[in-house]
C-alpha cells in the first residue's frame, strides 16, 4: 500500500517531503516519527533548532522570514540540473496563505504522475517514466 503524504510532509523550511527520493521508504517527512538520518533535527541546516529558538513550528511563522539562512538554502544543492530547495520561500508563503492541508493537496497534484499515479520525486521531474500502473 502506498503511503499518502500528510501534514508531516510540510517541512519546517517549506520543502514538500513527499517529493523526496527517501519518501516513503526511508522517511515520512520531517515532522513524522520516521525520519531519515540526514534530516533528523535538520542537522546540516539547523532549521529545527532555529525554529525552536524563535518559538515557531515552521519558518514562515517567524518574524525574520525569509532569513538569510533560508535564502542560502534555497539555492543549493543542484542535482540533475534541479535545485529541490528553490521554492522553499514561495512554498512557505503558500502554506501560510492557504493552510497546510490544502498545500499538501496542491503538492500531491503537482508531483503525481497522471499515468501511473506515483509521486515523482524532485530530481526525476524531468525524466520520470512510468514503470507500473496504478
Amino acid at each position: 500500500m502506498k503511503r499518502i503524504p500528510d501534514e508531516t510532509c510540510a517541512s519546517i523550511c517549506g520543502l514538500f517531503c513527499g517529493a523526496c527520493p527517501a519518501f516513503p521508504n526511508e522517511c515520512h517527512g520531517c515532522f513524522s516519527d520516521y525520519v531519515r538520518e540526514g534530516c533528523k533535527g535538520c542537522a546540516d541546516h539547523g532549521f529545527l533548532e532555529c525554529a525552536t529558538s524563535h518559538n515557531v513550528l515552521r519558518c514562515y511563522e517567524c518574524e525574520d522570514f525569509p532569513c538569510k539562512k533560508l535564502e542560502e538554502f534555497s539555492s543549493k544543492p543542484i542535482i540533475n540540473g534541479i535545485c529541490n530547495h528553490a521554492n522553499v520561500i514561495s512554498d512557505s508563503m503558500r502554506m501560510k496563505e492557504i493552510g497546510i492541508p490544502q498545500w499538501i493537496e496542491e503538492k500531491i497534484k503537482e508531483h503525481k504522475c497522471p499515468k501511473c499515479g506515483n509521486l515523482i520525486n524532485w530530481f526525476d521531474v524531468n525524466s520520470h517514466s512510468c514503470t507500473t500502473s496504478q
